[in-house]
């Protein structure tokens, strides 16, 4: 693959992901609906992305200009196939980010995790809750949600953990000893 076609690959990750973001934005992470509530990864982070992604194709783009011209002894394909590695892998991370999604309902949650088929749990049936990952300093943590002692699925630390906590009432179940 030349490097010029390299150049027009790294331009469409990129497009695609803004203008994707643009047409389909949801201005707020929580969606409120009349007979239940959908949390999604919220759109500062997957803009971000796809400012890390234009970021990176202006990059290796110049980079591999650059290197076509003879400014750096490097080849402009192994230069530029770094740059439209990186692209493609946060393109497919985005794409996982837009399609996860928790749905709270009075009796039950539907769970759209990033790769997978949905889970349904009904809160009545969750046997215990627990916090796992590092606290790091922004205090994400993700939550394990068990029935019968099988992990049935996680919550993104990410979401409004504390929210959907509230709105699933199940205290008596979060594990306080693990790690919290």
């Amino acid at each position: 693959m030349t490097s010029w076609a390299l150049m027009l690959v790294s331009v469409v990750f990129p497009i695609a992901a803004g203008l994707i973001e643009w047409l389909a934005s949801q201005d707020i992470s929580e969606r409120h609906h009349s007979h239940h509530d959908t949390f999604v990864v919220p759109s500062s982070i997957k803009r971000s992305l796809v400012i890390a992604m234009v970021f990176m194709c202006v990059t290796g783009i110049v980079m591999g200009w650059l290197c076509q011209i003879d400014v750096f002894e490097a080849d402009p394909t192994v230069v530029l196939g770094f740059f439209v590695g990186f692209l493609a892998v946060a393109f497919v991370c985005w794409l996982l980010m837009r399609r996860y999604r928790v749905a709270l309902y009075e009796d039950h949650m539907v769970v759209t995790p990033l790769l997978g088929k949905d889970a349904s749990v009904r809160y009545a049936d969750i046997t215990s809750m627990e916090w796992t990952g590092v606290r790091a300093e922004s205090g994400f943590r993700n939550l394990r949600i068990f029935v019968n002692g099988e992990k049935v699925t996680a919550l993104w630390g990410g979401l409004d953990i504390e929210q959907i906590l509230m709105l699933i009432d199940r205290f008596d179940v979060l594990g306080h000893a693990s790690n919290s």
